[in-house]
């Protein structure tokens, strides 16, 4: 496998608390990568300087103004000199087999460009919850994913950004990420890597994903209306015959219209959450459009009530 090598791209936008954990969990990796790219993305912290001073071979720092996280990934790609890109966002962190694990699954698996792992949520320093993915009798040595859409529409994804490996090749020809989407790049990538080729997946646990890190773009950009990779592959799924294949990409739609309208839920917008759930699609997952429903009343009643009482005590 040592003809193998891999490039690192590490996005970096003011996250100077965590990219040295980062860091530490590439070094330490079995099967070392070759290149490690960090994209310093207009910073205002001094994340670059860590990045600058952090004692590693074969580490590269590229400083740009700020353009977004898809343009950063999109140029270190550009940059790379290896084939196989594995990402990895500043504030997550890979188990010390992850390149082994996937260099393992590129041997076994040659038809397939692309490569992921299972992985941990990471909720606080104490508490690493199993991602809830929906897999049957999997081979602990891999597998080829039968349908993502249908695995990622009844539960967490497969594999985050943190915990796949791409061909260079199959990147460009797919055109990238998009930019100017400040959520929902990473899933934009991976709808058309599962129309376009075979994903090679290992169930084993091989990254940590921090959502207790500081300045994640998903706590920061709750969308109100549907973002665009859902969009693009419910307009796919309207190109195919209704089959199977074309009902489970319309569930995994459904399903981020779901999630969108909990995360308004939490945020106090109830009747955006009630217009999102409004779309047909979402009959397709009855169980969630029933529950959210109910919960967006509840939570607006009670949220009605204590406003209530507080004008009272004025």
């Amino acid at each position: 496998m040592k003809n193998i090598k891999f490039t690192v791209i590490i996005p970096l936008f003011n996250k100077a608390e965590h990219i040295l954990r980062t860091l530490n969990s590439v070094a330490w990796q079995k099967y070392p990568a070759t290149e490690i790219i960090v994209i310093d993305d207009g910073s205002t912290d001094n994340g670059a300087l860590i990045v600058k001073n952090a004692d590693m071979e074969n580490i590269k720092l590229i400083q740009q103004q700020n353009q977004g996280v898809s343009a950063a990934r999109n140029n270190g790609v550009a940059l790379a000199s290896n084939e196989y890109i594995a990402f990895l966002d500043a504030d997550d962190q890979w188990l010390p087999l992850f390149l082994d694990e996937i260099a393992r699954l590129i041997v076994k698996f040659p038809q397939a460009k692309f490569f992921g792992t299972r992985y941990q949520i990471v909720e606080s320093e104490h508490n690493y919850i199993d991602a809830k993915i929906k897999l049957k009798n999997i081979d602990p040595e891999g597998v080829i994913l039968a349908d993502y859409f249908d695995i990622a529409s009844q539960g967490d994804l497969p594999f985050t950004m943190s915990s796949m490996v791409i061909q260079r090749s199959l990147f460009n020809d797919i055109g990238g990420f998009p930019l100017n989407e400040p959520i929902g790049e990473d899933q934009d990538l991976f709808c058309r890597v599962a129309l376009n080729t075979d994903i090679a997946y290992s169930p084993n646990i091989h990254s940590l994903y921090h959502k207790d890190a500081q300045n994640q773009a998903s706590k920061n950009n709750i969308p109100s209306a549907e973002c665009g990779f859902s969009i693009r592959i419910t307009e796919q799924a309207s190109r195919f015959k209704a089959n199977k294949s074309s009902t489970n990409m319309l569930k995994y739609s459904a399903t981020h219209l779901c999630h969108l309208a909990k995360l308004n839920i939490g945020d106090g917008h109830f009747s955006q959450a009630r217009t999102l759930l409004s779309d047909p699609r979402c009959k397709l997952k009855p169980k969630h459009l029933v529950g959210l429903y109910g919960l967006s009343w509840i939570k607006q009643t009670k949220q009605w009530l204590v406003n209530s009482f507080q004008y009272k005590q004025l």
